[in-house]
């Protein structure tokens, strides 16, 4: 029934025209939660506006249990692009949202940012600096970092970029409008959609600082946080998750990961990634090998999309991706081993380019094709797996393949992926590849 009923919001409503589907959930709100209002209390729910639609059905039953909980008025909050979409106001205030904040600074702020601004853009020399750039006691740098990445397009920052600066005081004025509105108005919860990005982590982290609770509601779950990087804080848990569950729940639940990692396996394609519309696992096998016949450690670089969130789950030993590949790169100059490369087999635009110019730089790393099965690449003798934290951790063991993380990752409670901590652990010359 769940599943039926995410799968149909997920065409709950068109963007700018109020459809019949829009206007059940609307009729559904104003039913539920009709009769009870607290549009006029002091105290204030800051509500993401979101236009996912099976998150905001998550979002109609948790804001008016909150609300009702805290005698509090419910508000919305976004980026300003979101404030003409006509259907969004109308599903929203369905489910008694009253008011739309809009982030813009009156002529005091615009003057304390400029201010700060002039006294801190001078002094980023690295990006290790815009990383970890504070403003106020807020850390804004990650989220301006990874802001420039989604929104340019671009691998890394550019510490020339003038849109860098613009995003650096994009931060620094969301820093002092929530502070300003916090130190004005009695706010006792935040319900964000995301922990990163400038909209969303900058308030979240100003809440955190006033001991705000926040949570983050979806169609599968609930989260509560209190401090930055804690919405996956739960991985290293997963054993004692596991063991509290009954002995009928654990063998049910073994099944049924059983059951899905074969399907995966096997080559089906989405299956609890419906983002995904190839297979890194089909049976389509090339005719031709795609690794060099060879004496020598084959080990295959597994890459990412470098726009979107590279500190998604938090603690990645890099700054970004690029980064990442860069240093492999360099590692690569200095071994003997065989080095390959294969993207996403759904890459995002741009990807290919950006890979081509970093090995251009590192002949010995040879690009294979995306559409390469690991099945193929088993046969032909692979060794180790590199990625960052992606999913490949989960699937390429179960072929006999060992997988080496580059940061925090869903494995983490588990001994069937190495899980190095820090720079330091992380195989620099790779003279040493870890036994498993």
């Amino acid at each position: 029934m769940i599943k039926k009923i995410i799968n149909k919001a997920r065409h709950i409503w068109n963007l700018s025209v109020i459809d019949k589907n829009a206007q059940r959930f609307i009729r559904h709100n104003k039913k539920v939660w009709h009769g009870w209002c607290n549009k006029e209390s002091e105290s204030i729910i800051l509500s993401d506006f979101h236009s996912i639609s099976q998150t905001n059905i998550a979002y109609s039953y948790f804001l008016n249990i909150l609300a009702k909980k805290r005698k509090a008025a419910i508000k919305t909050f976004g980026p300003p692009e979101k404030i003409l979409n006509r259907v969004l106001h109308k599903v929203y205030e369905s489910f008694n949202t009253r008011g739309h904040i809009i982030t813009s600074l009156d002529k005091n702020q615009k003057r304390r940012m400029k201010e700060i601004s002039s006294e801190i853009i001078p002094g980023l020399k690295t990006k290790q600096d815009v990383f970890n750039l504070r403003v106020m006691d807020i850390w804004v740098g990650v989220d301006i970092y990874e802001s420039y990445l989604r929104d340019y397009n671009k691998p890394t920052i550019y510490l020339d970029d003038p849109r860098l600066f613009k995003m650096i005081e994009k931060g620094i004025s969301l820093v002092i409008f929530w502070e300003d509105y916090f130190s004005k108005n009695k706010v006792s919860a935040v319900v964000a959609s995301h922990d990163c990005y400038l909209y969303f982590d900058v308030l979240c982290k100003v809440a955190y600082k006033y001991k705000v609770p926040v949570y983050f509601p979806n169609s599968i779950y609930i989260i509560r946080t209190e401090k930055p990087h804690t919405t996956h804080s739960y991985f290293p848990n997963y054993r004692q998750m596991f063991q509290r569950l009954s002995s009928e729940e654990q063998k049910n639940a073994i099944a049924i990961a059983k059951q899905q990692l074969n399907r995966r396996l096997n080559g089906e394609v989405g299956v609890d990634m419906p983002y995904s519309t190839k297979s890194a696992f089909h049976s389509n096998g090339n005719n031709s090998p795609v690794l060099r016949k060879s004496e020598n450690i084959k080990i295959l670089i597994c890459s990412h999309c470098f726009y979107d969130n590279p500190h998604g789950f938090g603690g990645m030993l890099f700054l970004d991706f690029y980064e990442w590949l860069n240093y492999l790169g360099k590692i690569s100059v200095r071994t003997n081993y065989d080095w390959y490369l294969k993207m996403h087999p759904d890459p995002m635009p741009g990807t290919l380019e950006i890979i081509q110019g970093i090995l251009a730089q590192f002949p010995k790393i040879v690009f294979i094709p995306y559409e390469t099965s690991f099945h193929q690449l088993v046969k032909e003798g692979l060794g180790f797996v590199l990625t960052a934290y992606g999913s490949v951790g989960g699937e390429c063991p179960l072929l006999g393949i060992p997988v080496i993380n580059a940061g925090y990752n869903p494995r983490i409670a588990y001994g069937f992926n190495w899980h190095p901590k820090s720079l330091e652990e992380y195989p620099r010359e790779f003279q040493d590849i870890p036994v498993f």
